[in-house]
């Protein structure tokens, strides 16, 4: 059986190989270190925010079949984050300064999808403004963890001309996978190095 967490950052992050679409060509690219997530951005070292060894202490694992080359670290309901229950960074393994390559927070709408919705509606608002020279794409799709397919999930992505890409989705599930996995609807916020969206694409599911 799956933990809640595990299955949701599965689920989540082979989002990011459905949306994948060839780049157009701009004038300016946008910086995926203006967003952040905790006060913290792609690119910066996980020391600057908390100790190693705290860092140790946090559920840390590979859950890409194909590589292990970026570990997964997993910090939940830390006192210092306002607006997230929980924090998925994904950096280099054997990375002694812990480089972040991605981010995603995640915040529990249990049972509420409609709430979740609004709240991702007035994210995509400020991330339109933040990253306007963005290729964005948007859709609904089935959740491949639920093979009933009743369980779903809205994504908003957008692709930037560095390669880096920033994903807002919504995930609706069902009542049985909630039941079985305790997985509650939640919304998911995350940035991805072009290091990262690479691995995913091309390493981490082959």
């Amino acid at each position: 059986t799956l933990s809640s967490s595990s299955a949701a950052s599965d689920v989540y992050k082979r989002q990011v190989l459905v949306l994948i679409f060839s780049l157009q060509s701009w004038t300016k690219a946008d910086d995926i270190r203006d967003f952040e997530i905790e006060g913290m951005s792609v690119g910066d070292s996980l020391l600057d925010y908390f100790s190693e060894d705290e860092i140790k202490q946090y559920k840390q694992e590979t859950q890409y079949p194909g590589s292990d080359r970026f570990i997964i670290l997993t910090i939940n309901d830390h006192y210092s984050f306002k607006t997230y229950n929980s924090v998925q960074i994904d950096y280099k393994k054997n990375d002694s300064k812990y480089i972040i390559a991605s981010l995603m927070g995640m915040l529990r709408f249990s049972d509420n999808i409609d709430d979740c919705y609004k709240k991702q509606k007035i994210i995509v608002n400020e991330v339109d403004m933040l990253f306007p020279l963005a290729k964005k794409q948007d859709g609904k799709q089935t959740k491949t963890f639920d093979k009933t397919g009743e369980s779903t999930s809205y994504l908003y992505e957008y692709h930037l001309l560095s390669g880096d890409v920033a994903q807002i989705s919504c995930d609706d599930w069902s009542v049985k996978m909630n039941n079985k996995h305790n997985l509650n609807d939640h919304l998911g916020v995350s940035v991805m190095s072009k290091d990262l969206v690479n691995f995913l694409y091309d390493e981490a599911y082959n």
